[in-house]
């Protein structure tokens, strides 16, 4: 039988001490400002359990922890002439385009042409008021399903602020 104890190291412990045949999995926060963010201890009395569970964890915590992603460099991109301005500096940037009432009607242009002009990533900018709703919303769930029927090419996503959502990263790290 396994046992998983979270956030109590001790109770984790005094488990594993009254009942050493049985597999204790503790999960829990690091204590002091210097120490790793979250631990996972295990205790089995099974030498070749033990090694195989160390195996295991390890791959799976691999799986799942990738690498710091590199800086990536953010352009704002309102429009086309705003694009044209940029240059080079779009490619490999992650672009971020507020939509407004004047832009919207060519923001699915706009879009099409950064993903051709190399971004890493484009990140609609739509706070769902202003364009109005009724304006607005068919138009960019287009854009966002044009992006989706086209994987091979720079992802799209919707926010509602200008700072580069955590989604889109993981997007773009996943293309790499």
């Amino acid at each position: 039988m396994a046992t998983v104890v979270r956030a109590d190291a001790r109770r984790a412990a005094r488990v594993a001490t009254a009942s050493p045949a049985e597999l204790v999995v503790s999960i829990a926060a690091a204590g002091g400002a210097g120490d790793p963010v979250a631990r996972i201890g295990i205790s089995v009395r099974d030498k070749a359990l033990a090694t195989r569970l160390a195996g295991a964890m390890t791959r799976a915590v691999r799986a799942v922890v990738s690498p710091p992603l590199r800086e990536t460099a953010v352009v704002r991109v309102r429009s086309r002439k705003s694009l044209e301005r940029l240059g080079a500096r779009v490619g490999g940037a992650i672009a971020v385009v507020p939509l407004t009432a004047r832009n919207l009607r060519r923001a699915g242009e706009l879009v099409e042409a950064l993903r051709t002009a190399g971004a890493a990533g484009v990140q609609l900018v739509w706070d769902g008021r202003e364009p109005s709703r009724e304006t607005a919303e068919a138009k960019v769930f287009a854009i966002l399903e044009r992006a989706r029927a086209t994987p091979g090419q720079a992802p799209v996503v919707l926010a509602r602020g200008e700072e580069p959502v955590e989604a889109l990263r993981i997007l773009i790290a996943h293309r790499r």
